[in-house]
Formats: C-alpha cells, sequence, structure tokens
C-alpha cells in the first residue's frame, strides 16, 4: 500500500519527490498512528484529559487551522532538532470544535513539505508561461512590483492597476486597505459577489447586521438548513445540526441533491436549480394565510408586512410546485413545521449567493425568520457576541476614505452593481467579469497591471478563458501565492506567501465560532516564506503609504487587539477569547436601518433599481426561460463542494487527492443510460461557452435532467470553462452557476 501511495505522489508532484517527505521521523512504528492523548467528559459536558506520553524531542503548538473559513483549534506536532512538522490534529481542549478535524486540516503538513512550495522570489526570465525563472531577493521582487505599480498609475491613472485577492485568509482587509491607499479602484475578488457578499449586504439592508449568518443550533427546536452541506463545507456546523437532532430538533433540508445532510432530514425538498426565491415565497403565503407569523414581532419590529401579504397572496404551494417542481403538499408542511416549531433558526450559505436573483433568494430567507419571530432568540437566528477586538470588516479599516471620491466612479460596474461597488457593500470592489472584460478591450480605458494575492484566477473565476485571455494582455503581473498554481506560471514576479502553519493571526468570525476569538499561532517556518500582511507593509512602504500601515504585522493585531487588553504575544498565550451570546439586543437600541425595524419592504432596494419586495424570476438558462437553449443543451447544471479541498486549493496533496483524483460529476442513472454512460466514465460537458471533462458519478440523488459539478479543478477538468457572462444578478453583479443549460456525452478518447 506503501508503494502504491508514493507511486501515486510521485505521479502527481514530479519524480523527484522526497520519498521521507510523508514520514513522521520523530515517533516510532507504534507511536506514529498511537493517539497522542484519550478524552473523557465530565457529567457536565465539561472534557477533561490525560495526555498520553509524547516522545522527547517533539514539540506541541496551539494553532488554528485555516484550511477554509472555519479556522478549528488545532495542535501542530513539531521535531524540535529538524524544525518539521510531524502532524497536525484537532485541539481536544477547544470549547467549539472538541478535538474534530476535517481531512484537510489534518493533511496540512503537505502545505510545508511539499515539494512544490515556491521557497524564494521568482522574476520571468522567458516568455509568459515558458516556465522559465530566476530566483531573486525580497528587496528586488519588492522594489520591482512597486517600480511597475507607480509608473502604470503614473502613465494610465489608479484605474490602470488591478489590486486583486482571493478567499479570506486573515489578511485580505489589510491588503484592501494597501488597494485604496493607492488609489487602485479596480480592488476585487472572484468570490465577493459570488460568496458571502449578498447574504452580508441583504442583512445589513433588511436588519442592519448578519442575522441570517448564525443559527443558535443548541437552543433550537427547529432547523431549516438551505442549499448548503455542512458536512462536505462547514463541520463544525454539521455537528452542530447532529447534536440538536440528537436532542429533538426537527431537521427540515432544501438541496437538489440528497446530500449528507439531507439524508438526516425529517423532510426533505429537492427544488430545481436557482428557484429558491419562489421556494421561499410560496412558504411565506402559507405561514401567513395559515396565521402562523408571529403577530407581536410583526407589529412592533418590522416595516412592509402589509405590502408582503399583497406580495404574496398567488404565491400559492401550487404556484411554487409549478415552479420548483416541489410537491405543495412538502411545501405547505415545510411552512408548516417550520413557523409552528419555536424556535426555529436557518442555516445558509454559498448556495443562494450563486442564485440569478442572489440578492433576493437572500432576502426571501431573512423574511421567513422575521415573520415567524426567529431573530435575535435563544434558538432562532442571532448575531455573535462581542470580544471587544477591532473589527477589519469596516470602511474605517480597509481605508474607503483612502480613496479619492471623485476616483470612485472609474471603478467597473460603479453604476450596474451599487450594492457590490458602492459604499452599501462593507468592502466596496469592482465586479470582476465586467473589469476582465475591460483588460481584454481596453474600454472604456485601459487596465495594464495586476497585482494577485491568494487567488488562482486562471482557474477559480467562472469564464475563465475570458480570464485568461486577460492574464495573457496584461502588460504587468505580480502574484503571491503557496505553489506556482496556472495563475502564478502567467506572471511576471511570484512571492512565495506563507501557509496558516507559518504565521500568527487574529481569528474573528461567525464562520469560525459564535462566542470565541481564536488565536493563530506560527507552528514553523520556511527561510523565504513571509506572510501577507507582511507583505503588504513592506510593499506600501516602497510605495509612499507606509504612514497609513503599521510597522509590522504584530504591530497589526496589536492594534487590533489593543480594546481588549492583550498584545499578540498575550492572545496567543491564553489561546482565544469568551465573550457570550446576547438575546434580544434589538429590544434596547432597535435595528440597526432607517426605520429602526426589520425592513422587510426595502425603501433601499427600490431606490438603487432592486424590487423591495423578493419577486422570482426564471433562472437566466433554463428550460422555461430558453427552450431554444434546452433543446441542444438539456440538461441543468449545477454544483457542489466536496470535504478534501477549498475552491481550487490542494490539488497537490497527495493525501487529499487519493480520496478524490478527478473532477467528478454526478449524474442520474436514467440520465447516464440514455447517454451510454456507465460509472467511471469519462465524459465530456459542454455549454455554448465552453467545455470541460470529468468522472461520472451515478446517483439517484439528483432529478434525472440535473447533473452536479465539482469547481475548482484546473485544466481540461475545470467547470468553470463552461459558465457564461451574459447576464448578472440585479444589483450585486453575481454570475449564474446553479443553472447552466449542458450537455453531456461519453469521452471515449480516455480510458
Amino acid at each position: 500500500m506503501n508503494h502504491l501511495r508514493h507511486t501515486f505522489a510521485a505521479k502527481l508532484l514530479g519524480s523527484d519527490i522526497d520519498s521521507e517527505y510523508r514520514k513522521l521521523s520523530s515517533f516510532s512504528d507504534t507511536e506514529q498512528h498511537k493517539p497522542l492523548r484519550q478524552k473523557a467528559f465530565t457529567p457536565d459536558g465539561q472534557q477533561a484529559f490525560n495526555w498520553g506520553q509524547i516522545p522527547s524531542g517533539v514539540k506541541v503548538v496551539r494553532s488554528a487551522c485555516f484550511s477554509c473559513n472555519t479556522a478549528c483549534e488545532v495542535l501542530v506536532f513539531v521535531d524540535e532538532v529538524t524544525g518539521k512538522i510531524l502532524k497536525v490534529e484537532g485541539d481536544p481542549e477547544s470549547p467549539v470544535t472538541k478535538g474534530v478535524l476535517c481531512a484537510k486540516g489534518l493533511a496540512a503538513r503537505d502545505l510545508v513539505e511539499n515539494p512544490e512550495r515556491i521557497r524564494t522570489p521568482l522574476k520571468r526570465i522567458g516568455k509568459r508561461g515558458e516556465g522559465k525563472w530566476e530566483s531573486i531577493s525580497w528587496d528586488n521582487a519588492l522594489d520591482l512590483i512597486a517600480e511597475r505599480m507607480i509608473a502604470y498609475k503614473e502613465q494610465y491613472g489608479p484605474q490602470g492597476v488591478a489590486v486583486l485577492e482571493g478567499t479570506r485568509r486573515g489578511w485580505s482587509r489589510s491588503y484592501s486597505r494597501l488597494a485604496n491607499a493607492f488609489g487602485a479602484v479596480n480592488n476585487g475578488a472572484a468570490g465577493w459577489a459570488q460568496c458571502l457578499w449578498p447574504r452580508l449586504v441583504e442583512n445589513s439592508v433588511t436588519f442592519g447586521a448578519p442575522y441570517l449568518e448564525s443559527s443558535d443550533c443548541e437552543n433550537t427546536k427547529c432547523m431549516l438548513v438551505w442549499g448548503v452541506n455542512p458536512p462536505a463545507t462547514w463541520p463544525v456546523k454539521a455537528a452542530e445540526i447532529m447534536d440538536a437532532r440528537e436532542r429533538g430538533a426537527c431537521l427540515i433540508v432544501v438541496d437538489p441533491h440528497f446530500s449528507e445532510t439531507a439524508a438526516k432530514a425529517d423532510l426533505w425538498l429537492q427544488p430545481r436549480p436557482e428557484t429558491d426565491t419562489a421556494l421561499g415565497l410560496a412558504m411565506i403565503h402559507v405561514i401567513i394565510n395559515s396565521g402562523r407569523y408571529d403577530k407581536n414581532f410583526v407589529e412592533n419590529w418590522t416595516t412592509g408586512f402589509r405590502r408582503l401579504k399583497e406580495h404574496v397572496k398567488e404565491c400559492t404551494p401550487e404556484w411554487g410546485e409549478r415552479i420548483t417542481r416541489v410537491p405543495a403538499q412538502q411545501i405547505e408542511k415545510a411552512a408548516e413545521i417550520y413557523a409552528g416549531t419555536n424556535p426555529a433558526c436557518i442555516a445558509r450559505c454559498l448556495s443562494v449567493d450563486l442564485d440569478h436573483d442572489s440578492l433576493q433568494a437572500c432576502r426571501v430567507l431573512s423574511i421567513l425568520a422575521t415573520i415567524t419571530g426567529n431573530i435575535d432568540i435563544p434558538g432562532g437566528n442571532i448575531l455573535v457576541s462581542s470580544r471587544g477586538e477591532i473589527s477589519q470588516n469596516t470602511h474605517e479599516f480597509i481605508g474607503n476614505h483612502l480613496l479619492p471620491k471623485e476616483d470612485v466612479p472609474l471603478r467597473r460596474g460603479y453604476e450596474q452593481f451599487p450594492f457590490l461597488c458602492t459604499d452599501l457593500c462593507s468592502v466596496p470592489t469592482a465586479h470582476m467579469p465586467t473589469l476582465w472584460d475591460t483588460i481584454v478591450t481596453g474600454e472604456p480605458y485601459p487596465v495594464k497591471a495586476a497585482i494577485i494575492f491568494g487567488s488562482n484566477a486562471a482557474v477559480s473565476y467562472s469564464n475563465s478563458g475570458r480570464v485568461q485571455e486577460a492574464l495573457g494582455t496584461l502588460d504587468f503581473l505580480a502574484v503571491a501565492d503557496l505553489f506556482l498554481t496556472p495563475t502564478a506560471k502567467r506572471a511576471d514576479v511570484v512571492l512565495p506567501a506563507s501557509s496558516w502553519l507559518e504565521r500568527n493571526n487574529v481569528i474573528s468570525s461567525f464562520q469560525t465560532a459564535d462566542t470565541h476569538t481564536i488565536a493563530q499561532q506560527k507552528a514553523v517556518s520556511l527561510p523565504d516564506a513571509r506572510s501577507d500582511v507582511d507583505i503588504v507593509i513592506d510593499l506600501a512602504k516602497r510605495l509612499g503609504l507606509g504612514d497609513k500601515f503599521w510597522e509590522n504585522e504584530t504591530a497589526m493585531y496589536d492594534k487590533l487587539l489593543e480594546p481588549t487588553g492583550f498584545t499578540l504575544s498575550e492572545f496567543i498565550e491564553k489561546k482565544r477569547l469568551h465573550a457570550p451570546l446576547e438575546y434580544y439586543r434589538y429590544q434596547k437600541n432597535g435595528f440597526k436601518t432607517p426605520s429602526g425595524k426589520v425592513e422587510i419592504y426595502s425603501s433601499i432596494f427600490e431606490k438603487n433599481g432592486c424590487d423591495p419586495l423578493p419577486t422570482y424570476t426564471e433562472p437566466f438558462q433554463s428550460p422555461q426561460r430558453t427552450p431554444e437553449l434546452t433543446r441542444e443543451y438539456p440538461l441543468i447544471m449545477t454544483s457542489a463542494r466536496r470535504p478534501f479541498f477549498r475552491h481550487t486549493e490542494n490539488r497537490q496533496n497527495p493525501l487529499l487527492r487519493e480520496q478524490c483524483r478527478f473532477s467528478p460529476v454526478r449524474i442520474h442513472p436514467e440520465t447516464a443510460e440514455k447517454l451510454d454512460i456507465r460509472d467511471g466514465d469519462w465524459v465530456v460537458i459542454e455549454t455554448p461557452t465552453g467545455k470541460c471533462r470529468a468522472i461520472a458519478e451515478l446517483t439517484e440523488g439528483l432529478h434525472p435532467d440535473v447533473i452536479q459539478t465539482m469547481p475548482g479543478w484546473p485544466g481540461e477538468e475545470n467547470v468553470n470553462n463552461l459558465i457564461p457572462w451574459n447576464e448578472f444578478a440585479k444589483g450585486m453583479g453575481t454570475v449564474s452557476m446553479h443553472s447552466i443549460m449542458c450537455r453531456v456525452t461519453r469521452d471515449e478518447s480516455y480510458k
């Protein structure tokens, strides 16, 4: 077995792989797999620990994994002689995870030891993409990047330099601050219009705070899990849900796929992809017409309910069934259970962000929680507690005031997408499809340079072919990353960034914990890798912006922690900050909206060109809306994640690739039989925009006319090649990614 695993790793990483690099050299053969702890629970539910014998010469560093945004607390075992990581385990003292850790965290050692890590700054010496590099010093690399940024800004204006990034990793808001201080109006990321921001912006407009992002499963009696499969994407939430199920809480799941979560549900609703708004409106109709709404909360703490009642008059369960394919009886039952069980909470995530009507899909779920009175109550949807540290998700921290106001309208998408590109968004950003098109065409102005931190843009954006064309059009590209990704290979300068195992961080997010702020402690160091925050600060100094930043990473975190009374080093020693949840906050100060109430009918939406009440529209592509397209491309393509990867990350990790070697596509057996496709066959998926290859996985958990792909794979397996930029969600600019008409054929060239 070990021989086979080494052969696979060598094939993945190259013949020069070090056969020793995954061995736990400081542990004997019997100690390698021996648990280093025994866990027990006291009667009150607190954990008591009896640590086993840790081998001499092994240091244990308490930290937090950032292989995804959950940031689970971990123990990192380090060889004190070699300085190498031996293993990563969950921290049994964590009040949130209780020692559990997913595959990404357990395999995180590879982030440091993988032979493909970038270990020195690189400068391109051949043609772009040719793969010829020379190692240069950090000073030379940063000087070159700063010189080019200044030169292009002077020649083309601040709009001529794009400052782009990836998913949140603790440093991204300092990067936004760099963009604003430099005057780069075109700051952006692959996911901002696609993930989280539709939900956060909608919450801000509806409640003035992100109530729908946290669900109090510990105290709830009913959970409505909508468009998210936590075992694959959010294991801590999955554990909370199952703990609640064991206590007797009801579970309703809305998902086009019979996921792990759906398999545990009391009631599973299987809607046609991107019909979430219609399903939500039909449930609201049932709740209002049956009188199951919370009359006291609605009358005293909301505006627009009468308009809502009139608005959903025709949105009957039968109407909902015609659109969503969910039987009317199931819609009625789901509405009655959710509204009739008090308290109840909603868990939602990425899926509604990716709808063609992203803001409206998010809004309808907020209104469901509102009219049932499940806001800010024990067991409902809540706000995380305040532990005292300064938030990075504010206009002040990102330096929004540093950006000249007269330049802001130059931001691509500014006029069309106010909820993404203006101050209505917590981190105003460019609309990326519009920006990529501008880079290619030079209209309405040239964008000649880009710096990209922590983003594999060539793969992670929809319409990847167009993005790759844009990357090739740039005169100058600098990338900071851990590996030579397809994007980094196109760069002129590449900077070696540190992984989470090599840096400190202060982690505070509803995705991490409702009541804790977590310390991430550096476990090891690579000689020439730097944290993104330190890279940002050093680059800012060279751009003449040093007075807008801190002296270094430590100084920034000291500043963020200042209100708590702790320095970074003291916080790391303490490990975490805690504050209990508070309920019924609105009874003291109201909601942070213009009316001081929950705004069911939104005047802000109305003023900015969006429907003030959620209104269902057909997906941009569907059998109903695009029948001619459907005749040639008869299947509806949606997508979902697997637990081994995060976006485009970890595809170079042999341990994780062993679990999922190639890009999979789920297909219903009836559909596969008609197409002469067997389980395990290579197939080609096509749309008018492009094509990709995948391995067929047959499942009865999908409707026969729906297939489910997995994004994040490079090259011919990149499903983002298929997704067009013909239309975007009103107000936000979201690219519709869960209702793409496609066709599937067996690929005879792959065996």
